[in-house]
């Protein structure tokens, strides 16, 4: 099993994102969708369920790649939600994956809008807090692609170019269940 897989499961065990019970079982999740909605390839999603007693709710935005699949498993993935009122980006990537100069961008007819230089790009999993998630946020929303080119951990050269044409509208729509549910303060 990829080590991708295993830290995901491990990361997104609170969001629920993968079919596991609360013992860490491969069941199907106790998390019951509320809210569902594809917006190309993102997913606004609000789920909830019962634990000691009280009804936990959350709301995310999310989009997994997976750019290539068993028995070289690779993948990328992003979220979006809300924690202690404040937005929260969460970007994963395989271990070993190396961009190149501008290799995360974000293009509007073709020209580069927006550059990410973060040194979390050196890591397996970067996160965006505040004032830096609602940059990043505004700066999809206003993008035709995110551009991803990188060396994968087999040394292979890859570009992943993610559609944005929707992205507004499931940030819209994400922003408004989350706020129907009273979960973004």
């Amino acid at each position: 099993m990829s080590r991708l897989l295993i830290t995901l499961c491990l990361l997104y065990l609170p969001l629920g994102a993968f079919a596991q019970d609360r013992s860490g079982n491969d069941t199907a999740s106790d998390w019951i969708a509320q809210h569902f909605v594809s917006f190309g390839l993102w997913d606004s999603v609000c789920d909830e369920r019962v634990e000691n007693d009280e009804l936990k709710q959350r709301c995310y935005l999310r989009y997994v790649d997976v750019y290539s699949p068993r028995p070289n498993f690779l993948a990328t993935f992003a979220f979006v939600f809300t924690e202690k009122g404040e937005s929260v980006v969460e970007m994963g990537f395989e271990k070993r994956t190396r961009y190149n100069e501008k290799g995360f961008r974000i293009e509007k007819a073709g020209k580069t809008i927006w550059a990410f230089e973060d040194p979390c790009l050196n890591t397996s999993k970067c996160r965006l807090t505040g004032a830096n998630a609602q940059n990043f946020l505004s700066q999809l929303s206003m993008g035709d692609s995110l551009v991803q080119d990188f060396k994968d951990r087999t040394r292979k050269d890859r570009v992943l170019n993610w559609d944005l044409t929707h992205f507004a509208d499931a940030l819209a729509d994400y922003r408004a269940a989350a706020t129907e549910r009273s979960l973004l303060n």
